[in-house]
């Protein structure tokens, strides 16, 4: 379990807009290890973790792109029945709230890393520590 940056994205809900953001990132050589985002109305999240949140950040402001930063945790858990029922029964044993939370599980794959966006990240690595 790690505690990472994050990099949120806030762009219009307009078709390109996630190309227009990934792209100028791939040019600048910033790596995507995993992304989340959705339609909120106007102004909608694209979270990223990313290989240099400084450089991520200035490349999107460039582009006139608001950009917020949150920490957050990186887990990777076993891919089996019943070890985020586990996860989540111990995180609010703790009183930690999960604000979101994205994964995949490649095809095949034993494991899968997990995101956590909780409402205290101390409390939570302490949480699963346990």
């Amino acid at each position: 379990m790690t505690k990472v940056k994050q990099i949120t994205a806030w762009v219009d809900s307009n078709p390109g807009e996630l190309g227009r953001i990934t792209a100028a990132l791939g040019k600048a050589k910033v790596n995507i290890s995993a992304f989340t985002c959705w339609s909120a109305g106007s102004e909608n999240p694209v979270h990223l973790l990313v290989t240099s949140p400084a450089k991520a950040r200035k490349v999107l402001q460039e582009l006139g792109v608001r950009v917020t930063e949150e920490e957050v945790l990186r887990l990777t858990l076993p891919d089996k029945p019943g070890v985020l029922g586990d996860l989540g029964v111990r995180l609010g044993a703790g009183n930690i709230n999960i604000e979101y939370a994205y994964a995949s599980v490649p095809t095949g794959n034993k494991k899968a890393d997990i995101i956590l966006s909780v409402s205290d990240v101390v409390g939570a690595s302490k949480a699963l520590r346990k």
